[in-house]
């Protein structure tokens, strides 16, 4: 009899715990790909530190889609010369079926790729755009319209997800 008390005790303490959830829930809900990054961001790492910063940009005349990041002076910009999904060689020329990709680190200073790649993965009918980038950027003198080849930073890792692209 002793015994059965002590099971009947165990069963109803045991029945009587609440269980805690270990499900979390994470941080953006919204991320839909394996890049982590989220709809309508820009991410990359620059020299090694990872940045991640909302998106945007616009389309032109249904023939130049433009991506880019903004944070007080600094910028990441993406030209695609074209509207089409696919990749798109990076150069420094604006010339259909090319890109470019440069950043401002702040006002005065330009560094552009000169190679790399780019790949525009989809643009949706509603404008969203999303690819994915990389290059080594060297400082560009834009008077002289040439490189400083010993100045440079290199991206990687770059995805843009769900830009909302303005007309």
């Amino acid at each position: 009899m002793k015994k059965l008390f002590c099971v009947c005790i165990c069963i109803a303490t045991l029945a009587s715990c609440k269980k805690d959830s270990t499900t979390t829930t994470p941080a953006n809900n919204n991320n839909n790909n394996t890049t982590g990054c989220g709809d309508g961001n820009v991410c990359f790492k620059l020299d090694g530190t990872q940045i991640s910063k909302a998106g945007g940009g616009y389309i032109l005349a249904d023939t130049f889609t433009f991506v880019k990041y903004e944070e007080g002076t600094k910028q990441l910009s993406i030209d695609i010369f074209g509207n089409a999904a696919g990749s798109y060689t990076v150069g420094d020329k604006r010339l259909k079926g090319r890109g470019r990709i440069y950043y401002f680190p702040e006002n005065n200073k330009m560094y552009m790729s000169s190679k790399g790649s780019l790949e525009l993965t989809e643009l949706t009918a509603d404008r969203k755009a999303t690819g994915k980038f990389s290059g080594t950027l060297h400082r560009y003198n834009s008077d002289t319209e040439t490189f400083i080849m010993t100045d440079s930073m290199v991206i990687t890792e770059g995805f843009f997800t769900k830009v909302q692209l303005a007309k």
